[in-house]
């Protein structure tokens, strides 16, 4: 799995129909440790910028991060 920093994030209140049911949630474009970035959205605890995170999983081609122990 991958991992990387927490480029930049924020919470959405406001969401497309098909993912209404898990409003609030946060996303964060993600400055991955082999290069490049991503947007994931962020499972469990809250995370700020620089943040270190580790993917969990992959739903419907939307990868899941959450906060690295």
């Amino acid at each position: 799995m991958r991992s990387g920093t927490v480029y930049t994030e924020t919470t959405l209140y406001l969401a497309p129909e098909r993912f209404q049911a898990d409003v609030p949630y946060q996303v964060a474009i993600i400055s991955l440790d082999e290069g490049g970035r991503l947007t994931a959205r962020i499972q469990g605890e809250a995370v700020a910028i620089e943040d270190r995170v580790a993917e969990i999983e992959s739903t419907d081609g939307v990868p899941r991060f959450r906060k690295a122990a």
